[in-house]
């Protein structure tokens, strides 16, 4: 069903699913093609990048992860624990003007026309909803609240990552074959960025701080308590 895309579509379904895995309070740890995130992060966030990693230049046919390179500290559960709390605090104090909102390019949905499908990746009995309305800012458009997504069948999300299931109708496994009926069309839901690339509409952010976590670490103030415009000044995006 997957033809050329099977190896992509297969890792990032794995990917997803082991992520809201590992987000369970009991988690220790996260499987799945971790360089495919661990790249992503890189070019996303210049400032989480490990000092020891430099770009470069890719040859032809090297994979994206030959554009870092270098050794990682040794581990140690002390020097784990200060890499911890490091990271937490540096993913808090982002800010938008430190994200690297298009590392690919303005509108890479032109080169790669399946970056703007919508509907079920699937790997084996995993079957993950990939929806890009949730990130519109990396194809250059400015991000609004994005479409409800569609509810499965059966969800289970324990406390335990023991007994974590999510399964979807069978009718969504024909969505991919039929790409023009389940696009998103980014003229229609959106407006491309003029200014800034961080840019979201009016309403964005209040929906934002009702489904998400603002940060990582406790903050002072109640989350009802900060309103749009302490978004943009506290760097919430």
């Amino acid at each position: 069903m997957l033809g050329e895309y099977a190896w992509g579509v297969g890792a990032l379904a794995y990917l997803y699913r082991q992520l809201g895995i590992a987000s369970r309070a009991e988690a220790k740890g996260v499987s799945g093609c971790l360089t495919l995130l661990q790249c992503w992060i890189y070019d996303h966030f210049p400032t989480l990048r490990p000092t020891r990693l430099e770009p470069r230049e890719l040859e032809q046919g090297q994979a994206g992860a030959f554009r870092w390179r270098g050794t990682a500290p040794r581990s140690s559960k002390r020097r784990d624990a200060q890499m911890l709390a490091y990271y937490r605090q540096a993913i808090d104090r982002l800010t938008p003007q430190s994200v690297t909102w298009t590392p690919y390019g303005r509108r890479p949905h032109l080169t790669v026309r399946r970056t703007l499908y919508q509907g079920l990746l699937r790997f084996a009995e995993i079957a993950e909803y990939y929806d890009p309305t949730r990130c519109l800012r990396q194809l250059g458009y400015v991000q609004g609240v994005p479409y409800p997504p569609e509810r499965p069948l059966v969800v289970r999300r324990p406390a335990s990552t023991l007994g974590y299931s999510l399964s979807y109708h069978s009718v969504y496994d024909s969505y991919w074959n039929n790409l023009g009926a389940h696009s998103v069309h980014l003229d229609v839901f959106s407006t491309q960025i003029r200014r800034r690339p961080w840019e979201f509409a009016e309403n964005y952010m209040s929906w934002y701080i009702r489904h998400s976590h603002p940060h990582i670490l406790s903050d002072s103030r109640p989350v009802d308590d900060i309103s749009d415009a302490d978004t943009v000044s506290t760097t919430i995006f």
